[in-house]
């Protein structure tokens, strides 16, 4: 068990393409006293995580053209209830994530290549729910 609950109250959205990945990233945030809330890459919309009302996206970039999520994670940065939702972005493709690292740090994501060190996830999650809890210090892109 990681040291202490994070936030009880926390939400956080999973997406990932692999059933028992997405499994295994619930466990893990419960067991920091985060609610997963797991999703399908296909039913993952800007209506659906504003309705979820979550504190913390986790998503993973699979193989494949990544246009439909950086267009997705830029939807979340144009509409307000979503601007400042913290987006944890992982991949084992770590060649994808060196090619988009400036899209995506423009987008105000943090970056995980998998697999990953366990402390490096936590270190996110509590990095992110901060941003949460903390005045936004800049405005993501436009």
């Amino acid at each position: 068990m990681h040291e202490q609950a994070i936030r009880s109250t926390s939400r956080a959205i999973i997406v990932d393409h692999d059933a028992a990945t997405t499994e295994l990233i619930a466990e893990l945030v419960t067991s920091v006293g985060i609610v997963p809330l797991c999703c399908s890459v296909w039913a993952l919309s800007v209506a659906f995580i504003e309705q979820a009302q979550a504190h913390l996206l986790i998503l993973e970039f699979g193989l494949g053209d990544p246009s439909p999520t950086l267009a997705l994670l830029g939807e979340l940065r144009r509409n307000a209830p979503t601007r400042t939702l913290p987006v944890i972005v992982n991949s084992t493709d770590d060649r994808l994530l060196e090619r988009l690292a400036e899209p995506l740090r423009d987008l105000g994501c943090i970056v995980l290549t998998k697999p990953f060190e366990l402390d490096d996830f936590f270190s996110s999650i509590s990095l992110c729910l901060d941003i949460v809890a903390a005045p936004c210090n800049g405005s993501p892109a436009e």
